[in-house]
């Protein structure tokens, strides 16, 4: 249990970092700057994002899934009020409302919390993917109960992610990392479990204009079904062209669970695949990272990605993710 935890978190912030320099490019691009990513490097010039980051730095999408950890860790449970709390202070402490690299659903969220509005109203409009980025957490805290992943998840994205689409991607990512860190379940299962966050998601979200993040899933499976002759970056350009990788949770979930399915949850296949598309390639990157470290835990993740990322940014997400686990023993302990 604690080497997938492990492996979800770590997995994720691998792909953050491994993802960043590639942010907002074309393929073309990619490849003209640098190749094939298949490791770590720093931001060329073409980078306008993240730009200023050195060589395997995290970024928001990470800092904003500790934050979630840091909640779980606490209160042995999601608890809304000290979410935004620690939001608030990460935004100012980091001046986040000054920075480019927050998407728009985020810098609503946190001018409101920051000016005292009404910030459930503000994140009604949220569509974009920053609630799924950072809710890995909440699926290892409920590891094999996909039911509370998914009703705590929504509660962490009505926020700032509130809409259909918002909630939904954020619900489909927590029930997914639920399933795929109990380990029990083949990556069919997963799926299933990712569909069923997207239903609740969209039943419970705000409506807005937009395209079924769930329908999206599903049409990935499709996809990937009916093409298993293909590689898997073939598959994954498919993928790109059908769906997108953009930051709206319509492009940038279904995309990421079609890639983890497709790569048959194998990291060191799956992560490049998704960076390699460009695009919100540190957020797909992120998530993907999460999805196949949850499923096939922190020891099928090479070790010197592991330790560059946790020397670079000095966290230990190993402690991180044995705080989570006694975390959710704590509460379990505590309705006996």
């Amino acid at each position: 249990m604690l080497n997938r935890a492990y492996g979800a978190l770590i997995g994720s912030a691998i792909g953050d970092a491994m993802g960043m320099p590639a942010s907002f490019m074309t393929p073309n691009q990619i490849e003209k700057s640098y190749g094939r990513i298949l490791g770590f490097n720093k931001p060329s010039s073409e980078q306008r994002a993240h730009g200023s980051l050195e060589k395997g730095e995290i970024t928001d999408d990470t800092e904003e899934s500790i934050i979630i950890a840091s909640v779980l860790i606490e209160k042995a449970g999601f608890h809304v009020e000290l979410f935004v709390d620690k939001m608030r202070q990460w935004a100012i402490k980091n001046k986040m409302l000054e920075t480019t690299v927050i998407g728009p659903s985020t810098r609503r969220f946190l001018t409101s919390i920051i000016n005292g509005e009404d910030y459930i109203k503000a994140g009604r409009l949220g569509d974009t993917n920053g609630g799924a980025m950072r809710v890995a957490p909440i699926g290892i805290f409920h590891h094999g109960d996909v039911k509370n992943a998914v009703e705590d998840a929504f509660q962490s994205a009505i926020v700032s992610h509130g809409s259909k689409p918002g909630a939904a991607s954020t619900c489909a990512v927590a029930a997914a990392v639920a399933c795929a860190v109990e380990g029990k379940e083949p990556i069919s299962e997963v799926m299933k479990a990712a569909i069923y966050g997207a239903h609740y998601g969209e039943e419970k979200g705000y409506d807005i204009p937009s395209p079924s993040v769930e329908e999206r899933i599903k049409l990935a499976i499709k996809v990937v079904d009916s093409n298993k002759d293909k590689s898997l970056d073939e598959v994954c350009k498919m993928l790109y062209r059908l769906i997108g990788a953009g930051m709206k949770s319509y492009e940038s979930i279904p995309l990421s669970l079609g890639v983890f399915y497709a790569g048959g949850g194998i990291y060191e296949e799956c992560l490049p695949a998704v960076i390699n598309i460009g695009d919100d390639a540190d957020t797909n990157g992120a998530i993907v990272g999460a999805l196949c470290g949850a499923f096939g835990g922190a020891s099928s993740i090479r070790d010197q990605w592991k330790s560059h990322v946790e020397k670079t940014n000095h966290i230990d997400f190993y402690k991180m993710a044995e705080n989570i686990l006694s975390a959710r023993d704590k509460r379990k302990s505590n309705f006996k």
